[in-house]
């Protein structure tokens, strides 16, 4: 494949991270510092064609500076091996990896500063020394690169800077979108998810299937449903109930059976959202509050009950992938990094698919995902110049040279062993996203039981579920948008 398709690619693919999703969370806008309202779903190019003769390197456009060997110092954790993400220490052979020690070479030399990055501790220290740091005035680290909720929440303890009043950012540029317009709240921005780092590729969640098992069950792989835009939540509860078998013959199904769909309680929250059934949303001045989309929440939950009885799923953050590498599973919804770490030295032969719409209601296909945030700590706010250069540089460095690399080794290579499974990679690009309920839901209360809803509750029980979360959620709703009211001045 063309080095600029793929770089074109990958570069919206990881920048959009966090597109807008229909009572979720804001596209964002293409230029400017105000996230735009929307209640529609981002747009797909469901051709999956990109102009060859494009050039898709986009500059920094920064002036030439000399730090005199200043150090830009990152704080991270050992949660989810994050520095790998980030940062690497030397070259090693592996593609991602010296993509990511080149970039910082690069850099380095451009600016004559130093980059370091200290990984020693959990994501719960982590946060706590974050704090700490500000409150005592200790400028050792300039950004934080932690757990997504704990990194929200250090944000509204005051720990970070507002990025919009960074004035050599360029907010205009193609990194600072997704995440960065969707985590906007009254015009501030104290944490986001950027092509800083690779997390936002390897967190994304997509629907992968058995191409044997579809075979074997005399079903079609539904990619022209997809190409075509009717590739529908009804598709696959039906292709689901067709998956199942009795393997052992004991005449009950469990673990050691074969299942339609596999995932996890984290993906049914994603699936939630890629349906049109998120949580949280932003007004015209910038505040958030809760869509009120309970009918659709309803309605989203009835399919998952009936997709329900097809379904393993698992308690942790696995997605019964071991169950899926074994070749007991039709469907799987799972994030990429599953695929990554456990797929590829198997044998089996799997699809690549966007989550399913809806009905035919619904315009868009979405792709919610998960991050690792960050923010720049406050108590290194005198050190705003070197802070904006690195994170300018480094995000468009990644954007345009290290997310193709990414592209080549995991996704490409890796995970689509078909044309088909590339294409509806395209199709992906474009509706990826975090959900603003899921990057909130611990730091507003009653929140979090809300965008978990297939975990607490069923399709008859959601209204009232809802409605006694109300009191909690609007109080919670109101202070949060209060402390960004006090925030960053």
């Amino acid at each position: 494949m063309n080095r600029k398709i793929l770089s074109f690619f990958l570069a919206v693919l990881l920048a959009l991270t966090s597109v807008g999703l229909s009572a979720c969370s804001e596209k964002p806008a293409d230029t400017g510092n105000t996230p735009a309202v929307t209640s529609n779903q981002p747009e797909a190019d469901v051709s999956g064609e990109i102009d060859e003769d494009e050039d898709s390197f986009i500059p920094d456009e920064l002036p030439e500076k000399d730090f005199g060997g200043a150090v830009f110092s990152i704080l991270t954790t050992t949660w989810y091996t994050a520095k790998n993400y980030i940062y690497a220490d030397e070259m090693n052979g592996e593609v991602v990896n010296d993509a990511l020690f080149n970039q910082r070479s690069k850099i380095s030399d451009r600016f004559n500063l130093e980059i370091a990055c200290t990984a020693n501790d959990n994501e719960s220290v982590v946060s706590t020394n974050a704090h700490t740091l500000v409150v005592s005035g200790d400028d050792s680290y300039h950004i934080v690169y932690n757990h997504d909720n704990l990194t929200m929440n250090n944000g509204l303890k005051g720990d970070f800077c507002n990025l919009r009043d960074f004035e050599v950012l360029d907010f205009s540029k193609p990194w600072w979108q997704g995440a960065s317009q969707v985590f906007t709240i009254q015009n501030k921005l104290f944490a986001t998810a950027n092509p800083m780092a690779m997390s936002g590729i390897y967190m994304n969640c997509s629907v992968s299937f058995n191409k044997k098992l579809m075979s074997d069950l005399q079903l079609e792989a539904p990619y022209e449903k997809v190409r075509n835009g009717e590739w529908y939540i009804d598709d696959m509860i039906s292709m689901a109930e067709v998956g199942m078998r009795d393997l052992d013959g004991n005449g009950k199904l469990d673990a050691k059976d074969q299942w339609g769909f596999l995932t996890a309680s984290y993906g049914w929250l994603q699936f939630q959202s890629d349906l049109g059934a998120g949580c949280m949303e932003k007004d015209e001045e910038g505040n958030v509050r809760f869509t009120g989309n309970v009918d659709k929440m309803v309605s989203v939950m009835e399919k998952f009950d009936a997709l329900d009885e097809f379904t393993q799923t698992s308690s942790g953050t696995d997605y019964n992938v071991q169950m899926f590498a074994e070749g007991r599973g039709l469907f799987m919804f799972s994030e990429n990094r599953n695929l990554y770490e456990s797929m590829r030295d198997t044998d089996i032969s799997y699809g690549i698919l966007p989550a399913p719409k809806f009905d035919e209601l619904q315009e868009n296909y979405a792709s919610a995902g998960y991050d690792i945030y960050w923010g720049v700590l406050l108590s290194s706010s005198a050190h705003e110049e070197l802070i904006s250069y690195c994170l300018e540089s480094i995000s468009c460095e990644n954007y345009n040279n290290v997310i193709p690399a990414v592209w080549e080794a995991v996704l490409g290579s890796k995970l689509a062993d078909a044309p088909e499974d590339t294409e509806m990679f395209y199709i992906i690009r474009d509706v990826q996203y975090v959900d603003l309920g899921y990057a909130l839901s611990q730091s507003i209360a009653g929140l979090s039981s809300i965008v978990f809803l297939k975990t607490n509750t069923t399709a008859g029980q959601t209204a009232s579920f809802i409605q006694k979360l109300q009191k909690s959620l609007s109080k919670g709703t109101d202070r949060l948008n209060k402390s960004y009211a006090e925030l960053g001045g």
